[in-house]
């Protein structure tokens, strides 16, 4: 093997190594799920989040409450879309609550769900769309059983 072939080698080898690097530290790309016209809850403002299981982006953290069946949402962008927490159980009921305060603010829905159940639950945005009210839940889904 020659100098030359030596050089190719290793200079593959390196742009090899980079892209790797590169994939391992580059954030992941969310993939978003629509939802359209889900049944719609509206938070009522609170200033203190309890919770039990969390999820949550740049846009949207929402927590559930497992006693009292309590969703609870933060918007985390300064936008004209609200934060919501969208919702499936495994026995068909879906849902979201909205929260419509604005950047920094927190929401609460009191949904009660059955006890026994396995609940899913996404932070996510909406909006409205003409008639259609929009739910892009951006990959942050979290699946657990409501125990309480």
């Amino acid at each position: 093997m020659n100098r030359h072939s030596v050089r190719r080698l290793l200079s593959t080898f390196a742009a090899l190594f980079v892209a790797l690097v590169l994939l391992l530290i580059s954030p992941a790309v969310a993939s978003a799920a629509t939802i359209y016209n889900p049944p719609m809850f509206r938070a009522t403002e609170v200033s203190i989040i309890q919770n039990d299981l969390c999820t949550g982006n740049f846009q949207a953290y929402v927590c559930f409450q497992k006693y009292g069946d309590n969703f609870f949402v933060v918007d985390q962008n300064e936008d004209s879309s609200s934060a919501v927490a969208y919702f499936e159980t495994g026995y068909g009921r879906t849902g979201a609550c909205y929260n419509p305060y604005g950047q920094g603010h927190a929401g609460v829905c009191n949904l009660d769900l059955k006890e026994g159940s396995h609940v899913c639950m996404y932070a996510g945005i909406v909006d409205r769309n003409g008639a259609n009210i929009v739910i892009i839940a951006l990959d942050t889904k979290k699946c657990f059983y409501n125990d309480h």
